[in-house]
């Protein structure tokens, strides 16, 4: 080998050591586990009545009457479980980001 390449490769060699002086192992960032992700209940996520049958005959007053009644519960049970599933993730993912 020539001289100056002997220089340089024992240059290179002694810079090294050094280097690895200035990295320190007792910092080692460490990833977090992922988060364990809840589900929400099957009662939150169940799907929705829809609107009731009316038929294909002549109705009374009484019977639309009833009919429209089922709807608005039928209605404002979805309603009431939509709101409790989004609460449910604002919880969730609140919790996550570290809210309270």
């Amino acid at each position: 080998m020539k001289p100056a390449k002997i220089l340089m490769l024992a240059a290179l060699l002694s810079v090294l050591p050094a280097c690895s002086a200035l990295t320190r192992s007792d910092r080692l960032v460490v990833a977090p586990p992922p988060p364990v992700l809840v589900r929400p209940d099957s009662a939150l996520t169940a799907k929705c009545l829809g609107p009731v049958d009316l038929g294909d005959k002549p109705l009374t007053q009484a019977a639309l009457e009833k009919l429209w009644i089922t709807d608005r519960q039928r209605l404002l049970t979805c309603i009431r479980r939509h709101l409790a599933l989004v609460g449910f993730y604002a919880d969730r993912d609140g919790g996550l980001e570290g809210n309270k």
